[in-house]
């Protein structure tokens, strides 16, 4: 251990003060000795570095000496501190002291940017500090606090480092100005009671939307801080420039994830813009902790573990979803999970209703649940010092500030271990634990003028109990005051008063006539806690992903060769429907479909006799997996925004589509705008992360639209809410101005490379060059025609026309474009402008030449594409020259030629993904099963497995909450109360019923509403 010596005391001197003032002092000048040594105590100097006994030197704010062979220096103030525990002081990385509130405007003329990027606030000059908030946050340890800025906006500020001393300016708190910009995927969600409107619906509306406008914000940034061109000046803006250092790496950025589905986003964009991330947690990052190590993602990790469900009655129980149990079982254990993941954290008070009551009983739960105690200190010194560029905190070390907690036992192992005195800016701050008087133990108490007596003191420092021949009396403690009425038991009882140093108390009882006794008592023997051993609960199953119901523990394996024999196979291909015929796959692809196929050695053999075996099903219009919003509506063209950056791997839907033998989707954005989002296809890899899920490869798409829903026929625009277009007409021309944009854009972006980067432009321009492809939702023939001539216009590759039930009508037109039709099954009449549709529509179509395509818009359709299918033979048939192979099609090959991805699936062909499902019959009838599903050669849905995971889930259910029962018992928690009256249970219906609706339009992870036909029954 390195030993500074006390002469270097006068050179520190000097240099070293903590705080300087920027302004000259009036009057009589502080001169209050600064200049503290702790003596004898176990110093711990930082994690894993202790010292016994050792001596801490303390001068003008700063550690001048720490280690076991120190001199308290003359002149120093001497703080004999035996059998205390001194750490440097903690620091909360992502603290609400100080945070005000500022509510995002809604005026109308303001911009996105200008509403949701407020990157130019400064918490430092906004501070809101109160006394006794300080003094909570003292009382666990902490000596600085990372004060954040008010919790609204994209681009929230700036924060602000504060030590936590008592001081009338807040500015003399602030250790660090601007330490960090911080961001949130923030936006305006749908409000049901209003319609939608909230005053002003303002960009973004969706999770979506908010990832794009974060985006364009970083390219606009950059942009700014560029070298400007000759030509026109760049309008300034203060938020830009604010982040011009995070934007170049300079400057921490902290980014509030919504949920743990949200930490990899936000990686990407980190990496992306080159940025230096710290993510803010929300308490479930041990979901994916592996793939946090992966993303080498640190992470701010809160404490707020949630409260036993409400499981007392077997109705509210199955209410409460398997994942809602589990996160409440799993939560104290996150920050060991991060930690044997190896991810950097750090530890924050972030959502603690009651920080006195709850952060130390929370944190020692974690150490109980496997962090460990060095891990845990560590989290609250050197890790946010190192996170957020504060190399003077978070160590007991020479030039280090002079932030230092003293506390009466080892603060993580020990529940009775309190914070006694903290020092601030070297101000020493004590808290009522110092002054608190130990009285616990066995005393001897002699009244005045009555009998000895022998008095048992037990129970905790804060809370002692005493006992008086066997019986319970009722103390109250004041520092080194006892109060209690005497005699214990009775009617006439007067008070008595006694006041406690090191082994005596003395005291009086005051009588009811006003005289008073004298009362002295002598501590005989120490209090002897009892010894009570520690019982961890034992570790719970092993982690799925999903949480909750069918989640996997592991990606299914994929054995290296997989016969199936004897089998119908409906190949979709030239070869047709195959009777007695085996498939053979060979390293998750098709290697052979034929008759008496070899079974290669160690080969997984299924005996499918009996059975048919079809291709992996394919649905070209879906919005499953989507998270926090489908629609981004706030615009009539939002090209920028993706699917593939909310694409949610939790969704339910996922394993109950496998079921159906879906194994491919199209995931498109909904049809409340004329031009909006990019669209996102992917296979469903049932208990794979979001990238895992995506179809590698798959040409990039948008989704366009026409007709009501673009007009907002049943949305008309108001003052508040004037969207444009609200015509037909319109339409027409906010797309043809936006390619007449685009193109224009891709010339000055040639002639001159300094060209402000547009996100929304960039993706027309890929249009305009064939790099991506356009699936419109489209029902009327005079809009499908407009379309067409506009396509041909612009040279725009249209892939499918989506709904399309006027295609009948038009169909030799949609084939001279090269366009699919991907539409209903038998859908007529559900609005005014499909009061033409005929079930008729996809065997017209496609007889016509027209790759033709049956779709769900559904996650509960989606299950029964293949009875979907048969729908095409029953209103095609002999008529139309429909053939059962013909039908399978719609939803096999077409979709897939559709998404431009028949090279790899949608037919039982030699060298394409080994995506197939295994049927108990036909799978044109409404009796087939969907027995086996599989994708890229892994059976990731089998109905055995599933009767297994049913009854896995049952079980661990049936644990949790038997587990939950005596802990909701324990905090006294009421069950919430049943309706009370026919009428309160129809309002309780109907809230309800509201709440699953903007459910549905604001879907969160682990989504397990209703179905929703989100273009066609309620799109904006």
């Amino acid at each position: 251990m390195r030993v500074f010596p006390i002469s270097l005391l006068a050179l520190l001197a000097g240099i070293t003060h903590a705080q300087q003032l920027s302004e000259i002092p009036q009057g009589l000048r502080d001169a209050t000795p600064r200049w503290h040594a702790l003596t004898g105590a176990r110093l711990v100097l930082a994690p894993g570095q202790v010292i016994e006994n050792g001596t801490l030197v303390m001068k003008d704010g700063v550690i001048v000496a720490a280690g076991a062979d120190v001199k308290p220096p003359a002149g120093a103030r001497i703080w004999a501190l035996p059998g205390r525990t001194v750490y440097a002081g903690f620091i909360d990385a992502a603290s609400p002291l100080g945070q005000g509130r500022v509510d995002i405007s809604k005026a109308k003329s303001l911009t996105p940017g200008q509403r949701w990027v407020k990157a130019d606030f400064h918490q430092a000059a906004a501070l809101e500090l109160k006394a006794d908030d300080l003094k909570a946050a003292r009382e666990q340890g902490f000596t600085a606090a990372l004060s954040l800025p008010p919790a609204s906006g994209v681009f929230r500020g700036q924060s602000a480092l504060i030590s936590l001393r008592d001081g009338a300016d807040a500015r003399s708190l602030v250790l660090a100005p601007d330490v960090a910009q911080h961001v949130a995927h923030d936006y305006q969600a749908f409000d049901f009671e209003s319609g939608g409107r909230t005053g002003v619906v303002t960009y973004p509306t969706s999770l979506m939307g908010s990832v794009a406008l974060m985006r364009q914000t970083w390219l606009n940034a950059r942009w700014a801080a560029g070298q400007p061109p000759a030509g026109e000046r760049r309008e300034f803006n203060a938020s830009l420039a604010a982040l011009a250092p995070a934007a170049a790496g300079r400057q921490v950025v902290i980014h509030e994830a919504l949920d743990e589905q949200d930490l990899p986003r936000i990686a990407r964009t980190r990496d992306e813009f080159g940025l230096k991330v710290l993510a803010l947690g929300t308490g479930h990052e041990y979901r994916i902790a592996a793939r946090l190590k992966a993303l080498d993602l640190p992470v701010i990790v809160p404490l707020a573990y949630p409260p036993a469900p409400e499981v007392e009655q077997p109705e509210s129980a199955l209410d409460v979803p398997l994942h809602q149990l589990q996160h409440w079982e799993r939560a104290p254990g996150d920050a060991a999970a991060l930690q044997a993941a190896g991810v950097t954290f750090a530890l924050s008070t972030q959502g603690l209703k009651d920080l006195r009551r709850d952060f130390w009983p929370r944190l020692r739960q974690a150490v109980q649940r496997g962090l460990a105690p060095e891990a845990a200190l560590a989290a609250l010194t050197t890790t946010p010092a190192r996170l957020l560029n504060q190399p003077r905190l978070g160590r007991l070390a020479p030039g280090h500030l002079a932030h230092v907690v003293v506390a009466n036992g080892d603060l993580f192992t020990n529940d009775q271990a309190e914070v006694e005195l903290a020092f601030v800016d070297g101000q020493p701050l004590p808290t009522e634990a110092w002054d608190r008087f130990d009285a616990r133990g066995r005393w001897t108490v002699r009244p005045a003028g009555g009998p000895e007596q022998t008095w048992q003191i037990a129970g905790t420092r804060t809370r002692p109990t005493l006992q008086v021949d066997g019986k319970a009396c009722e103390l109250q403690q004041r520092g080194h005051e006892l109060l209690l009425r005497w005699p214990c038991e009775g009617s006439e009882r007067e008070s008595l008063r006694l006041q406690g140093q090191g082994a005596n108390m003395t005291g009086a009882l005051t009588l009811a006539d006003g005289r008073t006794q004298a009362w002295t008592a002598q501590r005989v023997a120490p209090h002897q806690p009892p010894v009570a051993a520690k019982v961890n609960p034992p570790p719970p199953p092993a982690a799925t992903f999903p949480a909750g119901v069918y989640g996997r523990t592991a990606p299914p394996e994929r054995p290296a060769t997989v016969l199936v024999r004897n089998a119908t196979v409906w190949t979709s291909a030239a070869a047709g429907n195959l009777t007695g015929t085996d498939l053979l796959v060979r390293d998750g692809r098709i290697a052979a479909v034929g008759k008496n196929l070899a079974a290669p050695a160690g080969a997984a053999v299924i005996d499918a006799t009996g059975k048919h075996v079809t291709p992996g099903l394919i649905d070209a219009h879906s919005h499953t997996a989507i998270q926090r919003g489908i629609n981004e509506f706030a615009h009539s063209v939002t090209a920028e925004v993706r699917v593939g950056d909310v694409v949610d791997p939790t969704d339910i839907s996922l394993y109950r589509q496998l079921a159906g033998g879906v194994t491919s989707a199209n995931l498109l954005h909904g049809s409340a705008n004329a031009i909006g989002g990019q669209n996102q296809v992917i296979k469903l890899r049932w208990g794979m992360d979001a990238e895992a899920i995506k179809f590698e490869g798959a040409k990039p798409g948008i989704k366009f639209a026409l007709g009501e829903n673009v007009k907002r026929a049943n949305f008309p625009a108001t003052e508040s809410d004037p969207r444009y277009p609200t015509t037909r007409m319109g339409v027409e021309q906010v797309m043809r101005d936006a390619f007449l944009a685009a193109q224009r854009y891709r010339e000055q972006r040639k002639a001159d490379p300094t060209t402000r980067r547009d996100l929304q432009m960039d993706t027309l321009v890929e249009l305009l060059e064939k790099k991506r492809v356009i699936h419109i939702h489209s029902y009327r023939a005079d809009e499908i025609l407009m379309f067409v001539a506009l396509a041909k216009e612009f040279g725009l590759e249209v892939a499918t026309f989506q709904h399309v039930l006027e295609a009948y009508k038009v169909a030799p037109e949609i084939a001279s474009l090269g366009a699919g039709a991907s539409g209903f099954s038998d859908w007529w009449a559900y609005k005014v402008e499909v009061q033409d549709a005929i079930p008729y529509n996809g065997a017209m179509t496609h007889k016509a030449g027209v790759v033709t395509s049956f779709n769900s818009d559904s996650d509960e359709l989606a299950r029964r594409l293949n009875t979907e299918a048969a729908k095409a033979l029953r209103y095609g048939g002999k008529a139309w020259g429909m053939t059962e192979a013909d039908a399978l099609k719609f939803v096999t090959l077409n979709p897939a030629k559709q998404l431009r991805i028949e090279a790899r699936v949608g037919s039982l062909e030699v060298g394409k993904d080994a995506d197939f499902v295994i049927w108990s019959a036909n799978p044109l009838s409404s009796a087939a099963k969907a027995e086996q599903t599989w994708i890229d050669g892994r059976r990731y849905f089998d109905l055995t497995e599933d009767a297994q995971l049913r009854e896995r889930d049952r079980v661990e259910r049936a644990r949790l909450v038997a587990a939950a029962l005596p802990e909701r018992a324990k905090a006294g928690t009421p069950a919430e109360g049943r309706p009370a009256s026919p009428v309160t249970a129809a309002l309780d219906q109907l809230d309800m019923q509201r709440w699953l609706h903007a459910m549905n339009r604001d879907r969160q992870s682990y989504f397990g509403g209703d179905a929703w036909h989100e273009c066609t029954l309620d799109a904006y």
